[in-house]
């Protein structure tokens, strides 16, 4: 019984070792584009004093934003034909890494019809129909900006790896078929998040295993050995 024991984790030893996988992620959010660079921050590959090899990196770059978009036709003469766009564009860098986002939605368009007064006053901000218009929530993503198998080297310590985000353009705007001579456009809540995965792929060492093998097995004649 000893011995089919120590074969078995002996065999155990000899054979593959099991290969694993942890991830982190976190992401930096942005309401304008006159914001500074913003830094992600993830934990490196910890090799657990040499008992496990990284055998793979891959980051992946993320991103999302949105915004909330109301138009008001102020022409007392004409009509519009109106949409609303969102224009995002950033840029990251890390250790061996490059990678950037460019991204423009849009609505569908609307018609509107000539100012209606709003109230009294013709530049009174008024999104309501006939001559306005909520368009809501504007959004996109995530979507996938890039995915990296970089060199293992900065990836591999105790400590953390950091990634640049700078937001190069957040604006948005109102797109006519034909421009009205008055309007006013109303932006609510402007973001833009950029988001950092990092996936570690790894196995024990072998010789970690082969420790643990023998330890286990050395324990397992001790306590089958007879007493006298």
């Amino acid at each position: 019984m000893t011995f089919a024991v120590m074969g078995a984790l002996l065999g155990a030893v000899a054979s593959p070792a099991s290969a694993d996988s942890i991830s982190f992620t976190d992401q930096v959010k942005f309401i304008s584009d006159l914001q500074p660079t913003a830094t992600v921050t993830l934990p490196a590959f910890d090799t657990l004093g040499n008992t496990l090899t990284l055998t793979n990196v891959l980051v992946e770059v993320f991103h999302f934003a949105s915004v909330e978009l109301k138009a008001d036709n102020d022409d007392p003469f004409q009509g519009a034909t109106v949409s609303g766009r969102m224009f995002r564009q950033w840029s990251l860098t890390g250790p061996g890494v490059v990678s950037s986002g460019s991204q423009i939605t849009q609505t569908p368009f609307v018609n509107l019809l000539a100012d209606d007064g709003d109230g009294g006053n013709t530049f009174n901000f008024d999104a309501s129909a006939p001559d306005g218009v909520n368009f809501g929530l504007l959004s996109y993503g995530p979507l996938l900006a890039s995915s990296h198998n970089p060199a293992f080297g900065p990836y591999t310590d105790t400590g953390t790896v950091d990634f640049f985000v700078t937001p190069l353009l957040m604006s948005q705007d109102l797109q006519f078929v034909t421009p009205p001579d008055a309007w006013q456009l109303d932006v609510q809540n402007p973001s833009l998040t950029v988001v950092v995965k990092v996936t570690y792929d790894y196995v024990p060492e072998p010789a970690s295993l082969t420790f643990l093998a023998l330890g286990a097995g050395a324990m397992l004649i001790r306590r089958r050995r007879p007493s006298r």
